[in-house]
């Protein structure tokens, strides 16, 4: 079975490190890239996802903006992760209250990270066979 992964990032090294990690673990994950809301809005509607990946480090739109809008305005409701520079512990909060369902600190250890992602999808996978 194939898996979904969409990333929200801007940045020109997040991406393919996350990519590059999971696929290497589990080829048969789909990992896309989105840098706009509307556009991975319209395709989960289309194709759900096991997961979405936010990058903290959005230069236009606040990430926390942007993890609110997910389940709130668009009532998407895949689990979501955020890779973020913990400022403050009200930050680390409202990250939560807004959707995040687990927080990783930057910097992070991609070889790590990608095990614990792919370790989740085949727990999902196998509690919906």
């Amino acid at each position: 079975s194939e898996y979904h992964i969409e990333v929200l990032s801007d940045s020109a090294t997040f991406y393919p490190l996350i990519e590059r990690f999971v696929k290497r673990l589990l080829p048969e994950t789909r990992v896309r890239l989105w840098d706009r809301l509307p556009t991975i809005y319209e395709s989960l509607n289309k194709e759900p996802s096991e997961l979405i990946i936010v990058d903290g480090v959005f230069t236009q739109n606040s990430a926390i903006d942007l993890i609110h809008s997910i389940p709130f305005k668009m009532k998407v409701y895949t689990p979501i992760w955020f890779f973020t520079v913990v400022e403050t512990p009200d930050f680390l909060l409202k990250a939560r209250e807004v959707g995040a369902n687990r927080i990783i600190e930057r910097p992070f250890d991609p070889i790590e990270i990608a095990t614990e992602i792919c370790r989740y999808l085949t727990q999902l996978a196998a509690i919906h066979r």
